[in-house]
């Protein structure tokens, strides 16, 4: 019975402390690529918002090598027996 009302009491206190730390839920603003429709709701559209810093968008399509008397490589990984189906799987990605 002591071990059950210690782990009721533990619970509710982690609950609860969450609880009290949370940040609220409410936006200020809307994210870069939505604009706000309702107060609080943001749908896609041209925001006013600049885009998020650091973001790189990655080279499209699989670096395909080929050179005289080696195996061909996709993104610097060998295609041969051992790594077959690796390379023909990045080699489908668009």
């Amino acid at each position: 019975m002591k071990r059950a009302i210690l782990i009721g009491c533990g619970t509710l206190a982690t609950v609860l402390g969450s609880l009290a730390v949370a940040s609220p839920a409410a936006a200020d603003g809307c994210p870069y690529g939505t604009v706000a429709r309702f107060d609080g709701v943001c749908t896609s559209g041209q925001g006013g918002a600049p885009p998020p810093p650091g973001i790189t968008v990655p080279p499209q399509g699989a670096d395909v090598v080929t050179m005289p008397g080696q195996f061909a490589t996709v993104n610097g990984i060998p295609c041969n027996e051992q790594h077959a189906v690796t390379c023909y799987a990045m080699s489908q990605q668009p």
